[in-house]
């Protein structure tokens, strides 16, 4: 099995690979090289890296909550921000 080309990968193409394959260090640096390369983002330790993965997936996953809140309000009677009350946020 071949490598794929990891500087070829978009940072989000890398990201996925890194979470399937988390034992491919190559692929790790790679990603980490990559986000260092972003502007305000100095990557100082394994598990800083780590932290910064994990925060960009909340974010992530909270967008797409809202995304089906929104979905969910569209369907019924009840108002997408009494939905957000009631589940506090």
């Amino acid at each position: 099995m071949t490598k794929p080309d990891f500087q070829a990968m978009t940072k989000q193409e890398l990201r996925a690979y890194v979470l399937e394959h988390r034992d491919d260090q190559e692929a790790f640096y790679a990603l980490a090289d990559k986000l260092r390369e972003e502007p305000g983002v100095e990557i100082t330790s394994t598990e800083q890296m780590h932290e910064l993965i994990e925060a960009r997936l909340d974010d992530a996953d909270v967008r797409d909550t809202y995304t089906v809140l929104e979905e969910i309000a569209g369907l019924g009677t009840t108002p997408f921000e009494d939905i957000k009350k009631e589940l506090g946020i």
